[in-house]
């Protein structure tokens, strides 16, 4: 996987909003940068865009200044679904980043005590997911519903697998993790403790951070250590939230 954005604090924003692709263009010139974008059909980009349009739409984010694409996929892992339609949404949307030129997929652990699904079950679907990602050229970055353990548990096992030859991917970087501040906070973990994990997580491969606004990002360069210095050297990626 391709790193980006070393040796510059690169902030970008997030657009989960319904809209057009003229409305996403018109924001994303206003602040070019990284940007999140959440597939659907109401959305920039989504399943109802067929293959010419799908490039067509991404060489318009990248003209504007869309530097890294990232897409947000439209279910979460434990989503109240069968796990076939799980993983067969999550592949579409690595189609649809490959399509549209995105480099990172973002992938929620929803939460709800994963509705049924023991850890185990998580992580068979998620090495499939990665593998896939894999073929498509895309890193999939999980993102936590509570504590950020709950992440890089999965991506430890992930790890294993790939040093023990069993699990297909071209290198470990081909998973990564979102910090989700607001969800850490919300689960009643400290940010000290989360970065403690979330910096060696960085130097595995290159983390999202998200859930967060420019003064709370601001906050978390002055008092966490290293921080600042992983998002100089492009360890760690943030979007904003508005």
């Amino acid at each position: 996987m391709q790193e980006t954005g070393a040796g510059r604090e690169l902030v970008g924003t997030v657009l989960d909003d319904p809209q057009d692709l003229t409305a996403a263009v018109a924001r994303v010139r206003e602040t070019p940068g990284p940007v999140e974008l959440t597939i659907g059909s109401d959305r920039p980009v989504g399943p109802h865009l067929g293959s010419i349009v799908r490039r067509q739409a991404g060489q318009q984010l990248h003209g504007a200044g869309a530097q890294p694409l990232l897409l947000r996929a439209p279910v979460a892992v434990d989503d109240d679904i069968p796990d076939e339609g799980v993983i067969a949404a999550v592949d579409d949307a690595l189609g649809l980043c490959r399509g549209v030129g995105a480099e990172m997929l973002v992938l929620a652990l929803g939460g709800l005590s994963h509705r049924g699904r023991q850890r185990q079950r998580l992580y068979s679907m998620l090495a499939a997911l990665a593998e896939a990602a894999s073929h498509h050229g895309v890193r999939l970055t999980v993102q936590n519903s509570s504590v950020v353990e709950e992440v890089l548990m999965l991506l430890a096992l992930l790890d294993r697998e790939f040093e023990q030859g069993t699990l297909e991917v071209t290198s470990p970087g081909v998973t990564s993790m979102a910090w989700d501040v607001s969800r850490s906070r919300a689960a009643g973990q400290s940010d000290d403790d989360a970065w403690q994990h979330v910096h060696r997580a960085a130097a595995r491969a290159q983390v999202l951070v998200r859930g967060v606004d420019e003064r709370e990002l601001r906050t978390l360069d002055r008092t966490l250590p290293g921080f600042h210095e992983d998002r100089v050297e492009g360890r760690i990626l943030a979007v904003l939230t508005r």
